[in-house]
């Protein structure tokens, strides 16, 4: 169980490392205090985490996880190639 937490902590720190999200934070600590900068982003990773779990709960009874394998990927590519060629 330590293992899969750690590898869930490592593997969600290195996806998210120098992210948007991070970006919006350097961004908002240059003009609030950074109590209320750490507070707003670790509220609003917690709503977006609580609700990505649930959907992915759902999805995990009810859809066999080969498909959701098949379309984590291809959703991955196309982000990826959206961001390459995207304006």
């Amino acid at each position: 169980m330590l293992k899969d937490l750690l590898t869930i902590i490592c593997t969600i720190f290195l996806l998210e490392f120098a992210d948007k999200t991070q970006i919006a934070a350097i961004s908002f600590a240059t003009r609030h205090k950074p109590i209320l900068v750490y507070l707003g982003v670790i509220i609003g990773m917690s709503i977006t985490t609580v609700i990505s779990v649930a959907i992915g709960r759902a999805l995990a009874l009810t859809v066999p996880s080969k498909y959701i394998k098949i379309v984590a990927g291809a959703l991955f590519i196309v982000v990826g190639i959206w961001t390459i060629f995207g304006k």
